[in-house]
């Protein structure tokens, strides 16, 4: 079967159609792809067989005519198939009407992606046999051409890089001139980020490829895709009557710690909000009509309703026709959206009661002048116990390295989630490493990953006596942190890295060049009471737990600490436990006391009780007001 027609697309105008959906967006002409390479695994899947799930996207960015191929391992087309698949349009082909759990509602994700972007081919093997048809613009008009089928040789199959099985290869020549490719890290951050492939990303019988290939076919770049909802605690799971309908959504949200982006600030890429759900189908994200409301970006959860399945195969207008997600104005979702909002809004009104109590505690010029001045005095113990006092030349004053002769600078950084950052070690030369020198770093942490395991000292360019290496991290969940060490032989520095949401949050802690090991003292009623009160040393911030039950009963009616004699009292004995405590244990890291080999702990204890013996009543006399 082999020839060239019209492409024939059921009464609408193809070109047009492929501009409102695609909008000349790269990624948004991913996504479809994507989509339907993983709804061809879930129909194999469906019927029971057993997939390798591999998708492997190639970029090959060039001034003109970038080449973008995605391919698969999955049922592979005839040429039959193709004819209907590729060469029909708005016919159901996905299995969307059969109830298989797939994305595809249209069955123009394909087509409108190949036209939205320029010109496209599509390569098949199945069986024996490999099969190939184009979608083209000729003179203007959209065409399909099927080309006859051939045998799958071996050459064709190492072309390809499909040694063996079924699979299917789309590759789009990106013609249009107003089309722009993005760099290959964004397309990255942005494929992994994106709400409608999240599970995908996340699903482990996936493996999700993205390669950067060079004008001569090699591999510059080569990533593995994933996707981690942010940490958060499940506030919400409860399932919701619609009203009118006798049917229920399942409700499930939860609170990030760490304030999320919106979609008015990201888009399709953003971390919070809820995804709307419908038989393993992700189909919208969305915060209803708290989407621009500050005190819902700390939330995000999913509502799961299968009736928009059944909407979908009805033909109901549920979904908009530009593929922007739900169509809110349906009388099913109109329903939907309004009862999920009641459960939502006694969350939102509860954040907003926390920020207001916070912010009147923060504005308290009283108390917040204990705390500078209480901060002024940490600080000084701080720079007492661990500065060894010596003035350095050069850099080494700048950075201030402790006195195992190697550290991070700044030790406390920020990431955004799917991006990168340069953490700079460096070295004192000769004492603790010479130029050259490998060091090999770890994290403790996989969602803080380290993408350069192995660096090599190379000399600093304005002191000779000082070495620097730049080492690649990489953030993968949103509230994840960890903790990256570098070793050069019994050497060791540490960074502590923590992943954020919101692009304006990604900021570099002061370093300690600064003398502020602490930053600021907070009260958190929605810490774990377990725990009364802790150093986050991301913040570089004390933060006391006012809802753990040995501080609740001294708070008073407006739940303040500072405005009676116990209280004050309590307040200066977690803030000397905090400091005492973080004090002994980052001079024991930086080797200024002394430990032995396997009795860090011990020494860390240690230096804690004579911290406390030493300095208690310092903190006393700035919190406490007698009289």
């Amino acid at each position: 079967m082999a020839g060239s027609r019209k492409l024939q697309y059921a009464d609408r105008v193809a070109l047009q159609q492929a501009d409102q959906a695609i909008r000349k967006d790269v990624l948004r002409a991913l996504v479809e792809i994507i989509t339907n390479c993983n709804d061809s695994y879930s129909r194999l899947e469906y019927a029971g067989q057993v997939v390798n799930g591999e998708i492997v996207i190639d970029v090959h960015r060039k001034h003109q005519n970038s080449v973008i191929r995605v391919r698969d391992h999955a049922e592979g087309m005839t040429d039959l198939r193709m004819d209907k698949v590729v060469g029909t349009y708005g016919e159901a082909t996905s299995g969307l009407k059969e109830d298989k759990h797939v994305r595809g509602m249209w069955g123009r994700g394909l087509k409108d992606s190949i036209f939205g972007l320029g010109y496209g081919h599509v390569y098949s093997f199945k069986g024996a046999n490999f099969y190939s048809c184009s979608l083209l613009i000729k003179k203007g008009i959209p065409t399909f051409r099927l080309n006859a089928p051939t045998r799958a040789n071996t050459a064709l199959r190492e072309e390809y890089e499909m040694p063996e099985g079924n699979g299917t290869i789309l590759e789009i020549i990106i013609s249009r001139n107003d089309v722009k490719v993005p760099q290959f890290d964004n397309m990255r951050n942005y494929l992994q980020r994106h709400f409608e492939l999240r599970p995908i990303m996340s699903n482990p019988q996936r493996r999700i490829i993205l390669r950067d290939i060079t004008s001569a076919g090699k591999i510059r770049h080569e990533h593995v895709l994933s996707y981690k909802s942010p940490k958060g605690e499940k506030v919400l799971s409860e399932e919701v009557a619609i009203e009118g309908y006798p049917v229920k959504a399942q409700l499930e949200v939860f609170r990030s710690s760490i304030q999320l982006s919106t979609r008015s600030e990201e888009g399709d890429y953003a971390d919070g909000g809820l995804l709307v759900v419908s038989k393993a189908t992700i189909i919208s994200l969305t915060m209803l009509k708290f989407e621009n409301d500050p005190y819902a970006g700390y939330f995000y959860g999913s509502i799961q309703c299968d009736h928009l399945h059944q909407l979908m195969k009805n033909d109901e207008p549920v979904l908009t026709a530009t593929r922007d997600g739900i169509n809110w104005t349906h009388p099913f979702a109109r329903a939907l959206k309004v009862a999920v909002e009641a459960k939502l809004e006694p969350l939102i009104l509860a954040e907003r009661k926390h920020a207001i109590h916070d912010e009147q505690t923060k504005l308290d010029k009283r108390l917040r002048q204990k705390i500078n001045q209480a901060l002024h005095e940490l600080n000084s113990i701080a720079l007492t116990e661990l500065s060894d006092r010596k003035e350095n030349d050069g850099i080494a004053k700048q950075i201030d390295l402790p006195p195992s002769g190697i550290g991070f600078f700044p030790e406390r950084v920020y990431v955004q989630t799917g991006q990168t950052i340069n953490l700079l070690l460096y070295v004192k030369l000769v004492e603790s490493a010479n130029a050259g020198a490998t060091v090999t770093v770890i994290s403790n942490n996989p969602e803080v990953m380290v993408l350069t395991r192995q660096v090599v000292i190379q000399p600093h360019k304005h002191d000779p006596m000082i070495g620097q290496a730049r080492i690649r991290v990489e953030g993968r969940q949103v509230g994840g942190e960890g903790t990256v060490t570098a070793y050069i032989g019994k050497h060791r520095a540490q960074a502590l890295v923590q992943v954020r949401s919101k692009k304006e949050s990604i900021l570099i802690e002061p370093s300690k060049s600064s003398n502020a090991l602490f930053t600021d003292i907070n009260f958190d009623d929605r810490m774990d009471p377990r725990q009364r009160v802790y150093f986050d040393r991301v913040n570089s911030s004390i933060v006391i737990a006012t809802a753990a039950p040995s501080v609740k009963i001294y708070l008073d009616e407006q739940e303040r600490l500072d405005t009676t004699i116990q209280g004050q009292v309590l307040l200066a004995e977690l803030i000397t436990e905090a400091m005492c405590r973080e004090i002994a244990r980052h001079g024991v890291e930086i080797g200024k006391f002394l430990a032995p080999d396997g009795a860090e702990a011990d020494a860390v204890q240690n230096h804690f009780i004579r911290l406390q013996n030493q300095y208690a009543h310092l903190i006393h006399q700035y919190i406490v007001t007698l009289g």
